[in-house]
């Protein structure tokens, strides 16, 4: 059901913005930091990770565009973890690292919607679609102390979810300007395809926090 809304949502926004006669074209770049985790998990994540990509835009008035990402994002989680002991109750002063590494190419589709005239606040919400290109796994497995190992094929190659988020505008000059922005991530798909590949067999989805800087380029 959920896959079904995201895609649904994604087709509307294809299908408005084909039906609209769009007025400005642009195109950019975009640098900054993420802070991944994955959903529920008992210990919060403690990790800043690399956030990059292009993007584009269709303006269709001055508050309204249809904006597509492409972008890499390295997501996971990253915490210590205590040793339990034969009774399986904490060993005092013991601690050992738990990180998981998943790289994915990820494409953001979402609408943006502008308030101002110079520098124009906006909120923006969509959905995504990430392809996961790699991935390594360091901890405690099945009993056993590993250090980056591979995952990938116990992981679901595609993920997906929703977006929402804000930011400021604020032009240099006609046709260019700079873009703060905020983005937060809620993935809907569990990623585990062998349950036990990270030591977990509770459902793990993808949510993250993303805070970036770019600029955009208009095209006449």
């Amino acid at each position: 059901m959920r896959k079904r809304f995201v895609f649904t949502a994604m087709a509307i926004l294809l299908v408005a913005g084909s039906a609209v006669q769009a007025q400005v074209l642009s195109y950019g770049a975009k640098l900054g930091m993420g802070f991944p985790g994955f959903i529920d998990e008992r210990i919060a994540s403690q990790r800043i990770t690399l956030d990059l990509g292009l993007t584009g835009s269709v303006k269709f008035t001055d508050g309204i565009q249809l904006m597509m990402d492409l972008g890499y994002q390295r997501k996971g989680s990253s915490f210590r973890n205590k040793y339990l002991d034969a009774n399986k109750k904490e060993v005092p002063d013991s601690s050992y690292r738990v990180k998981t590494n998943l790289d994915y190419i990820d494409i953001p589709l979402y609408l943006r919607l502008s308030l101002g005239h110079s520098s124009k606040f906006y909120v923006q919400f969509g959905g995504y679609y990430g392809y996961l290109v790699h991935a390594n796994f360091t901890g405690q497995r099945l009993g056993e102390m590993v250090k980056r190992v591979p995952i990938k094929d116990g992981l679901q190659l595609h993920d997906y979810g929703v977006i929402a988020g804000g930011g400021i505008e604020t032009p240099i000059r006609q046709g260019l300007g700079i873009i703060l922005d905020i983005k937060y991530q809620y993935g809907l798909r569990d990623l585990n395809k062998n349950n036990l590949i990270i030591g977990n067999s509770n459902p793990i989805k993808n949510k993250g926090l993303a805070l970036t800087m770019g600029f955009y380029v208009d095209v006449d």
